[in-house]
């Protein structure tokens, strides 16, 4: 499903990463782990496109695929949630989950029911802003976006 040979990132002139190869297979659970600052979330972003990765190979699905900006990567099923969630606390739930179609084609435009089936508290908190939500109801509602 993806995989990274020789990924390597710079922000700036600081090379962050270096040589990270990874393979994460359909149907199975892929673990990135490590202390504070090792570029565990620089990882992620040039994966997802959110930070453009300086070198390597990135493959997803079979396909090779250049650096990307962020919503090109999403166009193609990547997407990267902060641990900050950033969700928007004055639009509701649905408002919220809505700011996801951004990068869909128009006639995707709807909230699929499997998002409610894996987050049924959603469904019942559509219609109350996403600031009033607990810390876990905000990274389930970030997920499902």
């Amino acid at each position: 499903m993806l995989k990274l040979t020789d990924l390597t990132l710079h922000y700036g002139h600081s090379q962050i990463l270096n040589g990270i190869s990874l393979e994460a297979t359909r149907g199975e659970v892929t673990c990135v782990m490590g202390t504070n600052g090792v570029g565990k979330t620089s990882l992620i972003k040039a994966i997802s496109g959110t930070h453009p990765r300086s070198g390597g190979d990135l493959i997803l699905n079979g396909e090779a695929l250049p650096p990307l900006p962020a919503h090109r990567m999403a166009w193609k099923g990547v997407a990267y949630v902060p641990q900050g969630r950033e969700i928007f606390p004055l639009l509701t739930v649905r408002e919220n989950l809505e700011a996801g179609f951004v990068c869909l084609p128009t006639n995707e435009h709807f909230v699929p029911d499997e998002i409610f089936d894996m987050f049924p508290v959603l469904k019942k908190m559509q219609n109350r802003r996403g600031g009033d939500l607990s810390g876990g109801q905000q990274q389930q509602l970030a997920i499902a976006r």
